[in-house]
């Protein structure tokens, strides 16, 4: 005897249950809203008394989506995103600021205009007009 407990008001899993028998079945279910058959909170909500699959989450490409159960469809979180692409773009400044005082005197004039254009790009990143859902990533001088 399977069983998914749900949330009458959202819709939401709560979780998959199974019992040997109807009596302990009864006896665990009391007073907890459920339907009959396993599902799982990833791939299912509850909407009037059926199990409903949400469709594949389309997260992607750093983009991070979460299923709104008022809506019954997947929400783009920007903040989410948004920090990602900073990380990302953290982590290229620090390979930047990694050239030590020793190694950046040796670099010629050029090279150090083309280190200083290139950090300022990374650090103008969240700028962009489309950040963060489309970031044109600058171009790491080749010999860095």
């Amino acid at each position: 005897m399977n069983y998914t407990i749900y949330n009458p008001t959202t819709g939401s899993i709560e979780e998959a249950v199974s019992f040997n028998d109807q009596e302990t079945a009864e006896l665990n279910l009391a007073g907890k809203t459920y339907i009959s058959g396993l599902y799982n909170n990833i791939d299912y909500y509850v909407d009037n008394g059926q199990a409903v699959a949400k469709g594949p989450d389309p997260s992607t490409n750093n983009l991070h989506y979460q299923f709104d159960y008022a809506d019954k469809s997947w929400q783009f979180i920007a903040d989410y995103t948004a920090d990602n692409k900073r990380y990302q773009r953290n982590e290229l400044l620090a390979a930047v600021d990694r050239v030590n005082p020793v190694r950046y005197a040796t670099l010629t004039d050029q090279q150090q205009t083309e280190l200083a254009i290139y950090r300022q790009a990374l650090l103008d990143v969240p700028q962009q007009v489309n950040f963060p859902t489309a970031v044109t990533w600058p171009a790491k001088p080749q010999w860095l």
